[in-house]
């Protein structure tokens, strides 16, 4: 018989990059890595010292802009060692591996660790939280490790990540812009979105507006969705009160059966790279 995955016998890590919903790490088996944000000569934990709130005041205040780093191979060593005396295994779930060295990290310390699993999720914010959501709620119901597995690759494989870009100047600055690079431009009002494909983010649309961001996010939806897909949703914000609501109501009026799992907050390393202002959804379809 094949043994089952569970809530007790499987932990899911996520590094800090997977900007979470107000909580999420505050429940058994779920545990975060951190990144580092610097500004100058300090050095922050990226969701341990410091919020978004406070990350974002700082940003707006710093006169250079904030770098970042990954974790250590030690530090995601000392952490798979210290869950697995605790679960028979540990899914650990990261940023694509084309913008952050931090999954190649994670991978070395999980050769010398047996039954930690680590995957490039290839794509980033709170579209790594869903994925870790999505696959948490397959081991509440229980699941084969071959039935994880093949979740986390589903996800991996197709799940849609949509950014509607404040500015593409922090993505040029940092050097994450990858295909976007095109959509930079100056003229007044015109602000990109960006979704994220094979792991790199890339241009997506130019609009001018609300209502035309909205009209492409329309058809974004419309080209990678079916209208009887088993559809899951989050928001993301990076201090923009005013877009996820409208997202929300976009997407449950397109997808009807699209279920709506919870919102994230961009925080310090995907902020210093994004910005302030930027709006996103990410979904999969099961």
């Amino acid at each position: 018989m094949t043994a089952s995955l569970s809530l007790d016998n499987t932990a899911i890590v996520l590094d800090s990059t997977c900007d979470p919903p107000d909580g999420f790490f505050d429940r058994p088996g779920m545990h975060m890595i951190p990144l580092r944000v610097h500004f100058g000569d300090e050095t922050f934990r990226d969701g341990v010292d410091l919020t978004y709130q406070e990350f974002f005041a700082r940003l707006g205040r710093s006169p250079v802009l904030p770098t970042t780093s990954q974790p250590t191979v030690t530090e995601f060593s000392e952490l798979y060692s210290r869950l697995r005396e605790q679960y028979a295994h540990v899914f650990s779930l990261h940023i694509s591996g084309e913008m952050s060295g931090t999954v190649r990290a994670a991978r070395q310390a999980a050769e010398a660790i047996d039954n930690v699993h680590v995957y490039d999720l290839r794509t980033v914010t709170t579209a790594l939280a869903l994925g870790g959501e999505r696959l948490r709620a397959r081991l509440a119901e229980g699941c084969t490790l071959d039935q994880a597995k093949a979740y986390v690759e589903h996800y991996r494989d197709h799940s849609q990540l949509l950014i509607h870009a404040a500015t593409l100047e922090y993505l040029r600055r940092g050097g994450r812009i990858g295909r976007a690079a095109a959509y930079v431009g100056g003229v007044f009002d015109i602000k990109p979105l960006i979704d994220c494909q094979d792991g790199v983010l890339g241009g997506y649309a130019k609009v001018r507006g609300l209502k035309k961001a909205l009209a492409a996010m329309e058809r974004f939806i419309e080209e990678r969705t079916r209208p009887d897909d088993d559809l899951y949703f989050c928001t993301i914000d990076a201090v923009n009160d005013e877009e996820p609501p409208l997202i929300r109501e976009l997407i449950e009026r397109l997808r009807p059966r699209a279920r709506f799992v919870f919102h994230g907050h961009v925080a310090a390393v995907v902020g210093t790279h994004i910005g302030p202002g930027a709006a996103a959804f990410a979904m999969i379809a099961e």
